[in-house]
């Protein structure tokens, strides 16, 4: 049986110590799990969100008026080229355990800071890779009517840092398959070290922050735009043969690096992390995003839109 909490702080539970009460709490281990707490739920009429790690969130100062729900699920199997995943499960630790079996095609998830399930529903990727290019099927529960089922890859509508899960919150991540092939267990091993190195070189590794605020920017899909915007802004330019244009840089074209809000600051280091340098708010992490979205904008004439899942708002 859950054990259903009152009144629980959500800060702790988000790697960017953000965040107000939830009305109600509970951790989930699976489909019987999820079951009662979707009759909860309906009985009490509440709105529920499912949180993993806490790493893509931005949680309301005011907190959650409704059930969050934090996935623990832990298991992983491994069946030939297919590892059959949790969606609690962090994606360091499922790398890892690829890396074991030498399975190839999953190294770049070193590099994301959360969970299968979250990584899934925002289709996360990094140095290379998406979590579309590796899934086979999600094992899916649909919150409303208690029922779970298994989505086809290509029924999930995986796109850029998107899913059928953002437009169906209703529908949450049980588990995954994941289709790898096999390689080199030395040269797996490897390569999850390399990307691990660079990330830490690159980006704020250990601090309070919810990874990147916002989207790359996709270039215009013709060669007449792309080459008139090139001619515009020359410093973009050196992004010809890629599909986006990095928010980072842009932001940092505009002087943003080291601009703080309260005790949220853009970092110096990657200026599409926003530091919490203790004691943050939302309040001041969504006003340091409308400073970069309107300076962006006047600079380039492009709009920013946030990666970050919100929530409470």
């Amino acid at each position: 049986m859950i054990k259903i909490r009152e009144n629980i702080p959500l800060a702790p539970y988000t790697i960017y110590k953000i965040g107000g009460l939830a009305r109600f709490f509970v951790e989930i281990t699976g489909i019987e799990d999820l079951c009662e707490a979707a009759v909860f739920a309906r009985e009490k009429g509440l709105k529920h969100v499912m949180l993993g790690l806490g790493s893509n969130v931005l949680i309301s100062d005011n907190g959650f008026d409704g059930l969050v729900m934090r996935m623990t699920g832990s298991g992983i199997q491994i069946e030939g080229k297919r590892m059959i995943v949790d969606a609690g499960v962090m994606m360091a630790r499922a790398v890892m355990e690829s890396g074991k079996a030498a399975l190839h095609g999953f190294e770049w998830g070193i590099g994301v800071p959360g969970t299968i399930g979250g990584s899934i529903r925002g289709n996360a990727g990094c140095f290379g890779g998406e979590m579309k290019d590796i899934v086979e099927s999600v094992e899916v529960f649909n919150f409303p009517t208690a029922t779970s089922y298994k989505l086809q890859a290509t029924n999930c509508s995986f796109g850029y840092r998107n899913s059928i899960f953002k437009t169906h919150p209703e529908w949450i991540v049980i588990s995954t398959v994941l289709q790898l092939h096999i390689g080199s267990r030395q040269m797996i091993q490897e390569e999850i070290g390399r990307i691990a190195q660079e990330r830490v070189i690159k980006q704020d590794i250990g601090t309070k922050s919810c990874g990147c605020i916002f989207k790359n920017v996709p270039l215009p899909p013709d060669n007449h735009r792309r080459e008139k915007l090139y001619t515009q802004f020359s410093e973009l330019a050196v992004f010809r043969g890629r599909s986006t244009i990095p928010a980072a840089f842009l932001i940092d074209r505009c002087g943003l690096k080291g601009r703080c809000v309260g005790s949220i600051h853009i970092s110096d280091k990657h200026a599409n992390f926003f530091i919490n340098q203790g004691g943050g708010r939302s309040k001041d992490v969504l006003a340091l995003i409308a400073v970069a979205k309107e300076e962006v904008k006047k600079r380039y004439g492009i709009d920013l839109e946030e990666e970050i899942h919100l929530i409470g708002f």
